[in-house]
């Protein structure tokens, strides 16, 4: 039986979610107690702490974010990652802690590896050491949302996708829900989840500001359905295999 090594303010700190835990933990699994850096590839985190190989990606990348872990390199066939593991300074500060908390919400269930969301969240969390003023406005404008007629709340708006996703943070919801048809789509014709998640991030980069939808997941399955970026092809009786483009994707993704 062997044992794992967890720093105590680990569970001091509120932001993290289940699913961020799992893989810092499995993490901390690879580290000796004299290094506190590994360098385990994606499919044995995956492994080890129970989450999909498509969510291991955005799990280390929120944990950067929120001071966990420092990422060296972006992997591949050749290496893989370097994970170095720290202890965030903000973990001292419980109220500075209590005010991000929200913020890390919004990353939990991610089925597609959303790594601008969690760029996104990142930002906000890092808007936690703002003034009281600013927090004042912001709680103001949170009172005038929650007025709004559930007809105006409920409607849908030509907006660009970086407005989408900071709005998904806002109500603490998934860009790409984990029951959205994309996914049924995707197993019938032999589309890994691994490559739904790539092409969400080709997706990303490709319209984040220049374009405005009023149905963001819609035009997204749309993307998949008709494979815009040429990132998979298919042969009969078999599933879909990463072309040129697509292997290229999924490494800057990793």
């Amino acid at each position: 039986m062997s044992f794992t090594i967890v720093p105590n303010q680990v569970w001091a700190d509120r932001r993290l979610t289940l699913e961020q835990l799992r893989v810092l933990g499995a993490l901390l699994s690879f580290c000796t107690p004299e290094s506190r850096t590994c360098w385990p590839r994606r499919q044995l985190i995956a492994d080890r702490s129970g989450v999909h190989i498509a969510n291991v990606s955005s799990a280390t990348t929120a944990l950067e974010g929120l001071g966990w872990i420092l990422k060296d390199g972006k992997g591949g066939h050749s290496k893989a990652t370097r994970y170095t593991i720290t202890v965030p300074e903000t973990i001292a500060d419980s109220a500075t802690v209590a005010e991000q908390a929200t913020v890390a919400d919004s990353a939990r269930g991610m089925r597609v590896a959303d790594q601008a969301t969690v760029a996104l969240s990142a930002t906000v969390a890092d808007s936690a050491s703002s003034t009281l003023a600013d927090s004042a406005t912001r709680k103001e404008e949170t009172s005038e949302q929650t007025n709004l007629s559930p007809r105006k709340r409920g409607r849908k708006v030509d907006a660009t996708l970086q407005t989408f996703l900071e709005s998904c943070i806002a109500e603490n919801k998934q860009a790409i829900s984990g029951d959205d048809p994309i996914f049924d789509y995707a197993q019938k014709v032999g589309i890994s989840e691994e490559m739904v998640a790539v092409a969400w991030s080709e997706f990303k980069i490709r319209v984040l500001a220049d374009k405005k939808k009023k149905d963001w997941p819609a035009h997204f399955r749309d993307a998949v359905r008709r494979n815009w970026y040429g990132l998979w092809f298919l042969k009969d009786g078999e599933d879909a295999r990463w072309t040129t483009a697509g292997e290229q994707a999924r490494r800057a993704a990793a």
